[in-house]
């Protein structure tokens, strides 16, 4: 509890935002994007392949030291499950942005198990049907650089693992953002964080656009910073 109450005070640089990938992916590859949405910030990354390292995606706090100075913390997809099984070491004045979050990803009306263990890097970027081929493609070439046993270890870790709220005691400041054409976090996912909210009965920022899918630079104007 101690170590808790510690992190919580950390004093947070506001200028700063750490971007956490989601499975197979690197968010810094559309940093020139980012820049040019976020010009006053200082960015940094956390890849897919950093998510992972270590025992579990679950010590993600812990290997990622420099988040525990950002400002705002953006996750997408499979990152934001990781952040919210780390939420109660979150500092207090830390802002999250989750981007097509997880809390259980073989929820009913979501993936099932088979469905998980049997997908393919190119299954997986099919389903971002409103992405440009040349964009599609970059994705799939940043992705092929994992090995298998890397991607496996998050797949393993989507259908074991969900978000749990029971440490959290008061309203954490963080935003929920889903897309509505989303064919890899469908909107079954809101449902699915409902009651675990309604439980603890706490109160986030949750915002659905119905035009869009998974494709994250597509949310770049939508996320709210200010």
């Amino acid at each position: 509890m101690h170590f808790t109450v510690e992190r919580r005070k950390l004093r947070v640089e506001n200028h700063k935002i750490t971007w956490v990938s989601g499975w197979a992916s690197d968010i810094s590859i559309w940093k020139g994007r980012i820049l040019k949405f976020f010009p006053k910030y200082s960015h940094s990354f956390i890849d897919y392949c950093d998510l992972i390292s270590g025992n579990s995606p679950d010590d993600f706090w812990d290997k990622n030291p420099k988040s525990l100075k950002a400002g705002i913390v953006v996750g997408w997809s499979m990152g934001t499950l990781a952040l919210l099984r780390n939420l109660y070491k979150k500092p207090k004045e830390q802002k999250w942005i989750l981007v097509c979050p997880i809390a259980d990803f073989c929820a009913p009306g979501c993936w099932p198990c088979a469905a998980v263990k049997s997908t393919t890097l190119t299954a997986f970027f099919a389903l971002m049907c409103d992405v440009s081929e040349k964009d599609r493609a970059e994705c799939l070439e940043n992705a092929l650089r994992y090995s298998t046993k890397q991607l496996e270890t998050g797949l393993v870790y989507l259908m074991r693992k969900k978000a749990d709220f029971a440490d959290i005691s008061e309203p954490p400041d963080i935003k929920l953002i889903f897309g509505g054409q989303d064919r890899v976090v469908p909107l079954a996912q809101k449902r699915v964080f409902t009651p675990l909210l309604s439980k603890k009965k706490l109160q986030v920022g949750v915002a659905v656009h119905k035009d869009l899918g998974h494709w994250l630079p597509d949310y770049f104007p939508k996320l709210p910073l200010i």
